[in-house]
């Protein structure tokens, strides 16, 4: 695990080069997945929100909205490809009669895929994690929406290369924030909190303290956090027991006004808080570096515990559980 969250870079330029397969412009790109190959579909959603003519929306499942139509590229992605919600979903979309493009590594979706003849941007490279393979996902599904219309995200993503391999040398020391926060959350259930750009991140987070360090974890939004849950972390009496993760991103001055007052409010409670302040040029350079510290903090938890965070019996078992119960609908 440590080598394929260390390899995050060098994944994210080699999908770069991908060739897309996309021969016109669209006005909307629905990403669909799950876990991991559902990350990099938010993450352009979240930073393509201020600066794209093409909106970018991750897809629900089981079934398509009303205002997909022929201006609308579905992409299906899928690292083993074998994701039971994505496939489905690949089926609806062609059944809708929308252009469908699929990201995988292999499994049935690539299998359909060239049965069908829809478009398939292969995931390359040896076997890994499929939460692993962010890196693929965002090279890969940055170069789609530019090609379908988007903003010049390959440039931009080359661009940050040499300062993202710079951040990784930082977050990787034993002085870093990664080992810091990991060591701070010793004892405590985390609770990561976003600023409203950095939603996807916390979740991507909640995800990786889930997997990797097989812990109870849990996300959130501020200034959403402001209107409800902080009165649950102001009178609840278990609430020491728990640590917020706030990752922050200072872009807009209201917001980082209403972060400093929602940390000072939890830390006046004797909350201990652990702050992630995201550097970066561009908003999604910060949310990547968000991705960086939030994956090796996930891994230095598992280290801290002596546990394997490779071993995902528990997805293994719920998967089976639910072919079980899906068998009863035939």
């Amino acid at each position: 695990m440590s080598r394929e969250i260390s390899g995050f870079t060098d994944d994210l330029a080699e999908a770069l080069e991908s060739e897309t397969h996309v021969r016109r412009r669209y006005k909307h790109v629905m990403v669909c997945g799950m876990g991991a190959s559902a990350i990099g579909g938010a993450i352009f959603a979240d930073s393509m929100y201020y600066s794209s003519k093409v909106s970018v929306d991750s897809c629900k499942t089981m079934a398509l909205p009303e205002w997909v139509d022929k201006d609308t590229l579905f992409v299906a992605c899928s690292y083993s490809g074998e994701t039971y919600e994505t496939i489905f979903m690949y089926k609806l979309a062609l059944d809708a009669g929308l252009d469908v493009i699929t990201v995988t590594h292999g499994g049935k979706l690539r299998k359909l895929s060239e049965e069908i003849g829809t478009p398939i941007v292969p995931i390359k490279g040896k076997d890994m994690q499929p939460r692993s393979a962010i890196g693929w996902f965002i090279g890969i599904l940055g170069a789609i929406i530019e090609d379908a219309g988007g903003p010049g995200i390959r440039h931009q993503l080359r661009m940050m290369l040499p300062r993202l391999r710079g951040y990784q040398r930082e977050i990787e020391s034993e002085d870093g924030i990664a080992w810091r926060i990991a060591k701070d959350l010793e004892g405590h259930v985390p609770v990561v909190y976003g600023a409203p750009d950095m939603e996807a991140i916390a979740v991507r987070m909640k995800n990786q303290l889930n997997e990797n360090s097989k812990i109870i974890a849990f996300s959130g939004v501020v200034p959403e956090f402001n209107h409800n849950e902080v009165v649950g972390w102001y009178d609840d009496p278990y609430r020491t027991k728990f640590m917020p993760v706030v990752i922050c991103d200072d872009r807009l001055v209201e917001i980082s006004k209403i972060l400093k007052a929602t940390l000072d409010l939890l830390e006046s409670r004797d909350v201990p808080v652990s702050v992630i302040d995201t550097k970066g040029e561009s908003l999604l350079e910060r949310m990547i570096y968000g991705i960086m510290v939030g994956d090796h903090i996930s891994l230095y938890i598992a280290a801290l515990h002596g546990i394997d965070p490779c071993n995902v019996d528990p997805i293994t078992d719920i998967k089976s559980r639910i072919r079980e119960e899906l068998k009863k609908l035939e």
